[in-house]
């Protein structure tokens, strides 16, 4: 377990793709953010996340993954089982991505109606436009749908940092060609304007995986820097 930063926790980065489980709290509420897939020899990120909650007496809000690809979403439908009071929210991209749909068709744990209709949904709110808004504990938490890795990213802004998925920053190429350059190109700038929109002062960037912590960041600068194309 890791303390990133005020209201951020990396509970573990699980599986053999190293991806992090994130709790955002703040004012008694949580959000956990990623639901990776996991090793044999690890105890599950859903009942590890049961023991952070009790402990610390948190009730969890939301439930969020910053994209459609396995490593980040695999353990998606057992989080919606244990956590069924939990408002899972996402942007209508995920549910219209095969790659991910495949993936939650391959899930053995996953009721044959998880398809946001009947008595079991995956999504409790699926949001159309850039950006999503909800609290925790009173302070805003935000999803911008911002499409470079992937056609389902958003990024997460919280408190000065964002949650960015696997956006490869700075002068780093993507290492996919999954979204073409030009739909890159005006994601970056989606993000810019919105960030600049709410007056946020974004400092901290967080990679989905936990691997990549940047502080007093120039988020406009990084931003910029991140317009490469393959």
């Amino acid at each position: 377990m890791k303390n990133v930063a005020p209201g951020y926790t990396i509970l573990k980065r699980y599986g053999r793709f190293k991806n992090a489980c994130w709790v955002l709290e703040n004012g008694g509420e949580a959000a956990v953010v990623e639901m990776p897939m996991f090793s044999a020899k690890e105890k599950p990120p859903y009942e590890r996340l049961k023991g952070y909650l009790r402990q610390r007496k948190l009730r969890l809000k939301y439930g969020i993954v910053t994209h459609g690809h396995v490593d980040h979403c695999k353990t998606l439908p057992e989080f919606r089982l244990n956590f069924p009071h939990t408002e899972f929210v996402t942007h209508r991209s995920m549910l219209e991505d095969r790659h991910f749909l495949n993936i939650m068709a391959r899930n053995p744990h996953l009721p044959m109606q998880a398809w946001n209709q009947g008595s079991f949904r995956l999504f409790d709110e699926v949001y159309e436009g850039p950006m999503w808004t909800g609290t925790l504990g009173g302070e805003p938490l935000h999803l911008i749908h911002a499409p470079k890795h992937s056609y389902t990213d958003q990024l997460l802004l919280f408190r000065g940092a964002m949650i960015t998925g696997d956006w490869y920053l700075g002068d780093l190429r993507d290492c996919n060609a999954l979204v073409r350059p030009e739909h890159k190109v005006q994601a970056i700038d989606q993000a810019v304007a919105i960030v600049r929109g709410l007056r946020h002062h974004v400092h901290m960037l967080f990679s989905g995986h936990g691997d990549c912590l940047y502080y007093r960041v120039d988020f406009q600068r990084m931003m910029e820097r991140s317009k490469v194309y393959h």
